[in-house]
């Protein structure tokens, strides 16, 4: 049986890491604080967070008291230096670009919105917007612009794997976008993209890893349907895209008329048109409106509770469409928990019954009778803490494993 050799430098790379992520998930702690919860000896807390200390990674805070009052020696609280480096957190959706520039600590010190036509702009056009919102916030930044590292951008659309391209998305009907490099190219910074849904999915995981933790989805219930799928710990794509294109699950075959061009779709039963569309009566084969219309889903809701039968049965079907999704999901990875994100939450107690009925009626989705699902209705806020974290989780490993020289960006 061959035997691995662990390098020294190995383990003491893992540590320092062990000891920023404890940082990064837990706020300010002692030394003391940190040796339990890291599992590691005091003499190597001691030593690898004066190192940290020394390289600026860390920073000296106000001191703890100890428990009891005027007995011993109170201790020393260590926290992450906000001015060790700065990652900016950008997000392309429908008619506008968000840039936040957050400090090592994730306090957002700028913040920039800037609104144009994605459907009608060309390829240069786009990267006009992107780029220059980013280096808008990067001028107000002053000399701090160089404590810029990493930037991660969430898109509304399907990426590549690598995170270099947008591949598709409904609000440009331009295809193949080169973004990872747009930015690299104008900041020489190093860039990753990421699909929405897998935006919003980390973001739950940070917030909350006790109830998001290992394994869940999270569902974007708006003009699309989208889903964010954590497993073991992790985020599921594809082999070649993002991938977890739960939307354009065939729900019923030959069906209704999705925005994809295809039939019968989930998002044809789920999305924000298709409830719209049903609930007004018109036919299924009727090709949904091009954006931006922004069907109202409040509305329709409000008239399935007010007694519209019509209104009533087009929530009821998006339910079921979405309960007949997760139930095939469930039969190959297991039941997980749900969490759906976007104004079509505001119909989900009309849609449960039958959301949860298409679950009962499957093998897969009995063995998840009470499964949670939670609703979230903005998904703003998700979208820029994901493209965040993101990005300062990636620098941790970075700057925790002392890769200090920042080459090509990837």
């Amino acid at each position: 049986m061959a035997t691995a050799i662990v390098r020294p430098d190995d383990v003491r790379k893992r540590n320092r890491q062990r000891i920023v992520s404890t940082l990064r998930r837990e706020g300010v702690m002692s030394r003391t604080d940190l040796a339990s919860a890291t599992g590691l000896s005091a003499a190597t807390v001691s030593a690898i967070t004066s190192d940290l200390l020394s390289e600026n990674l860390l920073r000296l805070e106000d001191t703890l008291e100890t428990p009891a009052a005027g007995r011993g020696r109170p201790k020393v609280a260590l926290g992450l230096d906000p001015e060790a480096a700065l990652v900016g957190a950008v997000v392309l959706q429908l008619n506008s670009v968000a840039v936040n520039i957050v400090d090592y600590r994730g306090h957002i010190v700028c913040a920039l919105r800037r609104e144009f036509d994605t459907l009608n702009a060309s390829r240069d056009e786009l990267r006009n917007a992107l780029v220059g919102c980013m280096a808008d916030a990067m001028a107000g930044l002053g000399p701090r612009r160089d404590l810029l590292r990493r930037v991660a951008i969430g898109v509304q659309g399907a990426t590549d794997v690598e995170g270099t391209t947008m591949l598709w998305s409904p609000i440009t009907p331009h295809a193949d976008l080169p973004i990872r490099d747009w930015f690299a190219d104008a900041f020489g910074l190093r860039a990753r993209l990421s699909n929405d849904c897998d935006v919003m999915a980390r973001a739950l995981n940070w917030r909350d890893p006790e109830r998001y933790g290992s394994n869940f989805a999270a569902v974007l219930l708006s003009h699309g349907v989208g889903m964010g799928l954590f497993l073991r710990g992790g985020i599921i794509n594809g082999t070649v895209s993002s991938g977890t294109e739960f939307g354009h699950i065939t729900h019923m075959p030959g069906g209704s008329m999705c925005r994809c061009g295809n039939r019968g779709c989930i998002e044809a039963y789920a999305g924000d048109y298709a409830i719209e569309r049903s609930a007004a009566g018109i036919s299924c084969d009727t090709p949904p409106p091009g954006l931006p219309h922004e069907p109202d889903v409040k509305a329709v809701a409000d008239a399935a509770r007010a007694g519209d039968r019509q209104a009533l049965a087009a929530i009821e079907d998006a339910g079921r469409a979405i309960g007949y999704g997760l139930a095939s999901l469930y039969a190959l990875v297991d039941p997980f928990p749900v969490v759906l994100i976007g104004q079509g939450t505001v119909a989900f107690d009309i849609m449960q019954p039958s959301l949860r009925a298409a679950l009962a009626a499957t093998m897969a989705g009995r063995r998840a009778p009470g499964i949670a699902i939670d609703c979230i209705a903005d998904a703003q806020p998700l979208m820029h803490e994901g493209c965040a974290i993101n990005a300062l989780l990636v620098l941790d490993r970075e700057l925790a494993r002392a890769e200090s020289e920042f080459g090509d960006p990837t």
